[in-house]
C-alpha cells in the first residue's frame, strides 16, 4: 500500500559557528616617544579619536593622526585648553630642554624659520643698491647678459624661461 522509502543520514549535516571572524591590527599608538628627535612629516601618535591633541608645531590629519610640521623633539605634556585639561603633544625646535606649554605671554609664539638666521649680519651678502644705480633701467639683453654672468661664476647653466626662444 503507499509506503516510501526515505534514505536517512549516515552523519549529520554540519552546523554554522559563531566564531572564526577576526580582522586585522589596525596599528595605532604612540611611534615617537617623549625626547625623540623627529623631522617634518613624522607621525607621532596614530589614534581614534582625539585620545591625545597637537600642540606647538604638531598638526592632525582627517583621521586623527598626529604629525611634525618642523623638525625638533617630542614633548608630552598637559595643558588647559578652552576650559579642559587635554594631553597635548609639542615639537620643541631649539632643542629637548625647552619646557612646554609655552608662556606665550612673555616669551611669545615660538616660531620656526626652516633654520634661516634672521637676526644675522647681511653685510656678507650683495645689497640690491650695489647691483643697480637708482633710475637704471636694464633692455632685455642687459638683462640676459648679467644672467648668462651670473650663471658662469656659479658654474651653472641658467635655463631658458617657459615659452622663451634661444
Amino acid at each position: 500500500t503507499g509506503l516510501m522509502q526515505v534514505r536517512t543520514a549516515t552523519k549529520r549535516g554540519g552546523g554554522s559557528s559563531k566564531n572564526g571572524r577576526n580582522s586585522i591590527g589596525k596599528r595605532l599608538g604612540i611611534k615617537k616617544y617623549g625626547g625623540q628627535e623627529v623631522l617634518a612629516g613624522n607621525i607621532l601618535v596614530r589614534q581614534r579619536g582625539t585620545t591625545w591633541h597637537p600642540g606647538q608645531h604638531v598638526g592632525r590629519g582627517r583621521d586623527h593622526t598626529l604629525f611634525a610640521l618642523v623638525p625638533g623633539f617630542v614633548t608630552y605634556y598637559r595643558d588647559t585648553v578652552r576650559g579642559r585639561e587635554r594631553k597635548l603633544i609639542g615639537i620643541t625646535p631649539s632643542g629637548p630642554d625647552e619646557k612646554l606649554p609655552r608662556d606665550e605671554r612673555s616669551l611669545g609664539r615660538s616660531r620656526y624659520f626652516g633654520g634661516v638666521n634672521l637676526n644675522g649680519d647681511l653685510s656678507s651678502s650683495m645689497a640690491f643698491d650695489e647691483v643697480f644705480e637708482a633710475d637704471e633701467v636694464l633692455g632685455e639683453d642687459e638683462l640676459k647678459q648679467m644672467i648668462a654672468d651670473a650663471a658662469a661664476q656659479t658654474g651653472t647653466a641658467a635655463a631658458p624661461a617657459p615659452g622663451a626662444t634661444a
